[in-house]
Order: structure tokens, then C-alpha cells, then sequence
């Protein structure tokens, strides 16, 4: 179990890359025309694996981005290597601050809400460096960093309900039991 647990955790990392694409898709009839939603579920379960599965000296959640965001870029953008960059960035700067924070539950609703936004406006200013798009801020701010945020939230509270205690186990098992 001990060797098998990283590849779990891959698995769920694909399994999260389809679903993203696959909700995506599809388009709720209440909600505004104008409002884009972005899924980042990948990487706010990455998030919760650098939070809750790693310690100082594994980087399980940066590999896993390069590898899942370097998909994300391929399949489903027009630019590879933004999504790298900004999942990858962002993790980073997570891993650093939990040096000084604790694992729970205040902490990782509030560096979930921070590390969506901070990862969605990053890739807002990598596309407008490289003028793939050219949205105003008013706009995007408006129609797709509220919509994206309020959904990931929600989504990162179904995450952080089915994985953090499982995760907080897997890293019980890897790092600290002997077998």
C-alpha cells in the first residue's frame, strides 16, 4: 500500500483532468450568458495534497502539476505552458506558507478561496501578455473570476470533504508507519 499510494493519487489527478473537461460542457440554464466558469479542480485537489499529504522534503503536488497541467495545456488550451506555470507557481507559494500554518479545515477553505484566484488572475495576465485574449479587467473580474471563484469554492468544499482525511492517512502510511 505504502509504494501504491502516489499512484492513487495520479489516479485521481486524471480522473479530475477529465472531469474538468467534461464539465466544461455543459451550460446551466439559470446562469447569466455572459458568466464563464472555469474549473480548477486538479488544482485545488493538489492543494489539498500539498496541505495535507506532503512533508518538507517530498514534492509529490509540484511533480503531479507539471505533469497534469502539461495535459491540461495540451488538450485543452491553445498555449502549453500556462497552466504549468500558474498551477505549478501558485503550489509553490502554498507549500511555503504552510511551513507556517496548520492543516485544517479554516486553512484550507481560506488557501483554497486565495490560490483559485490567485492561479485564475495569473493565467488572466499570462493570456493578455501573450495577447491571446484581450478582455478588459472590468470584464473579466466580472464574468469569469467571481463565477470561476464561487465555483471552485463549492467544489473545493466537496474536495476537501471526501480527501482531506483520507490524505491526512496516505501521509500517516507513506511518511511515518513502518511496515
Amino acid at each position: 500500500m505504502k509504494s501504491m499510494i502516489p499512484f492513487l493519487i495520479a489516479l485521481i489527478c486524471f480522473i479530475l483532468v477529465i472531469l474538468e473537461g467534461t464539465l466544461a460542457t455543459i451550460n446551466l440554464p439559470f446562469l447569466q450568458d455572459e458568466w464563464v466558469f472555469v474549473s480548477h479542480f486538479l488544482f485545488m485537489f493538489l492543494l489539498y495534497v500539498t496541505i495535507f499529504f506532503e512533508k518538507e522534503s517530498t514534492y509529490y503536488a509540484i511533480l503531479l502539476s507539471i505533469l497534469f497541467s502539461f495535459i491540461i495545456d495540451i488538450v485543452y488550451t491553445d498555449v502549453i505552458g500556462v497552466y504549468i506555470f500558474a498551477y505549478t507557481a501558485v503550489l509553490y507559494a502554498a507549500r511555503g506558507l504552510m511551513k507556517v500554518l496548520q492543516s485544517n479545515f479554516l486553512i484550507a477553505i481560506l488557501m483554497t478561496t486565495v490560490g483559485v484566484v490567485a492561479t485564475d488572475i495569473l493565467i488572466f495576465f499570462l493570456y493578455n501578455i501573450i495577447q491571446v485574449h484581450e478582455n478588459s479587467w472590468y470584464l473579466y473580474w466580472q464574468n469569469r473570476l467571481i463565477p470561476t471563484s464561487i465555483w471552485n469554492i463549492l467544489f473545493g468544499l466537496l474536495i476537501y470533504l471526501i480527501f482531506a482525511k483520507k490524505l491526512t492517512k496516505w501521509s500517516y502510511i507513506k511518511f511515518e508507519r513502518s511496515d
